[in-house]
Order: C-alpha cells, then structure tokens, then sequence
C-alpha cells in the first residue's frame, strides 16, 4: 500500500442481486497486475448472497457494504462507496464487467505520468 496505509485506488462495484455474476468481476480486481487496490462492493440492499461472495476471497482489501434500503439504480450505491474511498484514484467497475489483468496498472501509469484528471478506457464487448 502507499503511504498512510491508504492505498493508490479505491474500486467501487455496485451491485443488486448478482451474486453469479459479481463472483466473476471480484476475481477480476483480485487477479490484477497492481496490487495497491481496495476494493468496495456496494449491495443496493442486496438479499441474496452477494456479501458472502465477496468474503468469499478472503482478502482483507474487499471490502462489503449492504445499503439498508434500495435506491433503484446504481448511483446510490456508487456515492456510498465514493463516500468510503481512501485510494489516490477511485475506479468504477458494474458487477457484470470485467477488468483485464493490466487495467489498473496501466490506468494509474498513465495518470502518474499525464497528471490527468481521468483515465477512460473503451470497452470489449464479447458474444
């Protein structure tokens, strides 16, 4: 981690009820070439079960967060985990998405480097 214990990027997933598919994008921040990350999971008050996924990986940076009550889409859930960020850089990754395992370290190199403000990155879409 970087200094102060905070690390460089924090990765925020909203979620609602996915659980089969979210197994797949946590392994994806877990797998990545850059390890400085935490990641937040946050359920759009979530019941199914979705929370024991994520500590299903047992790794102390994912993190899982149930909002008590629904907000319908994922903005509220993407703010309460902007909300709990500590990273340099916060990520967003839908819980139905994958990142390929240089994502971050080539996100955050280009903005080490640029001095940008954000880093965009196009989409793959697979059938």
């Amino acid at each position: 981690m970087s200094g102060g214990g905070a690390p460089a990027v924090t990765v925020v997933v909203a979620t609602y009820n996915r659980s089969r598919v979210l197994r797949h994008a946590v392994a994806s921040v877990v797998a990545s070439t850059f390890r400085d990350w935490e990641l937040l999971v946050v359920g759009d008050a979530c019941t199914d079960d979705s929370g024991e996924v994520v500590r299903s990986f047992a790794d102390p940076r994912a993190r899982w967060q149930n909002l008590p009550s629904n907000c319908g889409d994922q903005s509220g859930p993407n703010n309460h985990g902007v909300s709990l960020a500590r990273g340099r850089y916060v990520a967003f990754l839908n819980h139905d998405d994958l990142y390929l395992p240089t994502h971050l370290e080539k996100a955050v190199a280009f903005l080490d480097a640029t001095g940008a403000d954000l880093a965009w990155a196009p989409a793959l879409v697979a059938d």
